[in-house]
């Protein structure tokens, strides 16, 4: 009876060796490479609107289709935030004398502004007109965040031998910087 027991449990340890570890290693190779295309994509899209200063349509729809090419679902978070330079003046007797001071405002857009302007419920309006373009203007800041929404195949696959649930998305990445042109 001990005899059969150890020959069990040296088939389940070999099944575990040559089947679940390699393909472990597999998916979380894969998670690496959504990982890597998806900052790859998220720096051109990021890039590109810093260099013209406007967010199309066709160029965020290309960029979702882009990140959707792995295999995953994503959340999207675009933040826009309008940078404001203003002359500080003083109040001397009534008149207002400039400080040789300027203020910098900063306005964070609410992304529901952003996917309004780009997407319309007028639906005559051609992809390429040009109130479907989001603005922006040289200074402003524009940040993307990208985080997957379910289980990647590795995460499943480590969750149900580990009996865990993790929470936390496996691909994270956040890009952005300051609008560089005006190009419209």
């Amino acid at each position: 009876m001990g005899e059969s027991l150890w020959k069990i449990l040296a088939f389940l340890l070999c099944a575990i060796l040559l089947f679940i570890i390699p393909l472990t290693t597999m998916l979380n190779r894969q998670d690496d490479v959504a990982y890597n295309m998806v900052l790859t994509e998220c720096n051109r899209f990021v890039d590109m609107c810093r260099d013209t200063g406007y967010i199309t349509p066709s160029s965020y729809l290309e960029f979702v289709s882009r990140i959707n090419a792995t295999g995953n679902t994503y959340k999207i978070k675009l933040l826009h935030i309008k940078r404001s330079v203003n002359p500080i003046y003083e109040d001397k007797n009534g008149v207002l004398v400039f400080t040789g001071q300027y203020g910098i405002n900063h306005v964070t857009q609410p992304e529901y502004l952003i996917m309004d302007t780009l997407f319309p419920s007028d639906k005559t309006l051609s992809t390429l007109d040009i109130s479907r373009r989001y603005n922006m203007t040289m200074g402003d800041l524009l940040f993307v965040e990208v985080q997957n929404n379910g289980k990647t195949m590795a995460t499943a696959l480590r969750d149900m031998l580990l009996f865990s649930d993790t929470k936390a998305p496996e691909i994270f990445v956040r890009s952005g910087g300051m609008v560089r042109n005006e190009a419209y």
